[in-house]
C-alpha cells in the first residue's frame, strides 16, 4: 500500500508565532525527569515533610537515606521494610558523597546553609522543601496515571495554580490510561514483529489508544485487548492492513482552543490531516501536532461553487481515510 507522507506542520513556526516566542518569559526551571533507580539520594528530615517526598522517592527505586535525630511513625515502617535506611547520627559533608540530588527537609536555616555549601562544591542537586530561592530543582504537581505521568508546573510562583489545574485534569483523564500504557509498554515488542514499518505501527497504537480511552474509561482494559487488536489490524497475521482512518467535520464556533469543546479539541490533536477555512484562529490550529498536514481551503461560502468545493474537499479526505489517516475539516461562518 502507498502511504500519503504528511510534511511538518510549521504553525510554531509562524511570524506571530515566533515573535511571541521572542516576548515569551524563558524558564526558570528545565523540564526533565530523573532516573534515579539504583542511586543514592538522601533526604534531611524525618517528619511529615519528609514523608511527603519520601512517598515519591520510594516508587523511584533510588537508594534512599533519611537523616534525622529522630523520625515519624510512617518513615519508621519504611525504614523496617528496608525500604530507606535511617542514619541518626548529625549531618556532616561526606553524607551526601555520590548522591545524585538532596532533599533538604529539616526546616533548619543553619543545616540549609552547610547543606547547600556541601552540595554546590560536589555539583549535587538540591531541593530546600518550600525555599524555592535554594532550590536547584523544583518537584512539580503530579497527575498519577503510572507509567503515565503528567506534571505542571508553574516555575514555582503559582504552586496553587499548579495544584488546579492537576485537579481539573483529574476528571479528565480516564483511570483506563495507566492500564493502557502497562499493556503497551509489555506488547511493544510483540507488535514490532507483527508492523515491520514505522507507518503501520503508529496507526496501530493511536488506533488501539482512542478505541481503548473510549471503550474503557473506568480501568477495564486486558492485555488481551492487544492480541484482539493485532488480528483485527493483521488479519492474515503477517502483512499489515492500515484501517480506516476516522473523518470529522467540525464547525468552529471560537477564536481560542480554550473555549472549543473538548471533543472537537481532542480530534484536531490526534487528526493527521486538518483541512480548514482560512479565518480559523491560529490558536486553534497550532493544537495540531507538529508531523500533521495543515491544507488551507479558502473559505467555501465566498468560493464561486461552494458546493463543488465541499465535494472535492470530502473525496479528498475520503481517499485520506482510506490509507488510514485521521482527518478534521473545521470551518466558521463568517459574522461580519
Amino acid at each position: 500500500m502507498t502511504h500519503y507522507r504528511a510534511p511538518q506542520n510549521n504553525r510554531g513556526l509562524t511570524p506571530d508565532v515566533a515573535a511571541h516566542a521572542a516576548t515569551s518569559e524563558n524558564f526558570a526551571y528545565f523540564p526533565a525527569f530523573i532516573h534515579v533507580t539504583g542511586k543514592k539520594v538522601l533526604v534531611l528530615g524525618g517528619g511529615e515533610v519528609a514523608l511527603g517526598k519520601l512517598r515519591l522517592l520510594v516508587r523511584s527505586q533510588a537508594k534512599i537515606t533519611v537523616v534525622a535525630p529522630e523520625i515519624c511513625d510512617d518513615i519508621a515502617v519504611m525504614v523496617d521494610e528496608g525500604r530507606i535506611v535511617w542514619e541518626s547520627a548529625p549531618f556532616v559533608d561526606t553524607m551526601i558523597n555520590r548522591a545524585v540530588m538532596v532533599f533538604d527537609a529539616a526546616d533548619d536555616p543553619h543545616l540549609t546553609a552547610r547543606v547547600q555549601a556541601a552540595t554546590r562544591r560536589r555539583n549535587i542537586l538540591l531541593n530546600v522543601v518550600d525555599k524555592t530561592p535554594h532550590c536547584d530543582f523544583i518537584v512539580p504537581a503530579i497527575l498519577d496515571r503510572a507509567p503515565v505521568m503528567i506534571t505542571i508546573s508553574t516555575g514555582a510562583c503559582a504552586p496553587a495554580l499548579a495544584r488546579i489545574i492537576r485537579q481539573r485534569l483529574e476528571t479528565v483523564l480516564p483511570a483506563s490510561m495507566a492500564q493502557l500504557a502497562r499493556i503497551a509498554r509489555d506488547a511493544r515488542q510483540k507488535v514490532a514483529e507483527h508492523l515491520h514499518d514505522n507507518v503501520s505501527r503508529q496507526r496501530f497504537w493511536t488506533h488501539f489508544f482512542q478505541r481503548g480511552l473510549q471503550e474503557s474509561p473506568t480501568g477495564t482494559a486486558r492485555d488481551s485487548d492487544i492480541d484482539h487488536a493485532l488480528r483485527q489490524f493483521v488479519p492474515d497475521g503477517s502483512s499489515a492492513t492500515v484501517p480506516g482512518g476516522q473523518i470529522m467535520n467540525a464547525e468552529i464556533h471560537a477564536d481560542t482552543a480554550f473555549d472549543l469543546p473538548h471533543g472537537i479539541a481532542r480530534a484536531i490533536e490526534t487528526a493527521d490531516i486538518v483541512f480548514h477555512e482560512d479565518h480559523i484562529a491560529e490558536d486553534i490550529l497550532t493544537l495540531a501536532r507538529r508531523d500533521a498536514t495543515l491544507i488551507p481551503i479558502g473559505c467555501i461560502s465566498l468560493d464561486h461553487d461552494p458546493d463543488a468545493k465541499r465535494d472535492s474537499i470530502e473525496q479528498q479526505t475520503r481517499i485520506f481515510a482510506r490509507q488510514g489517516f485521521n482527518i478534521v475539516t473545521l470551518t466558521q461562518a463568517i459574522t461580519h
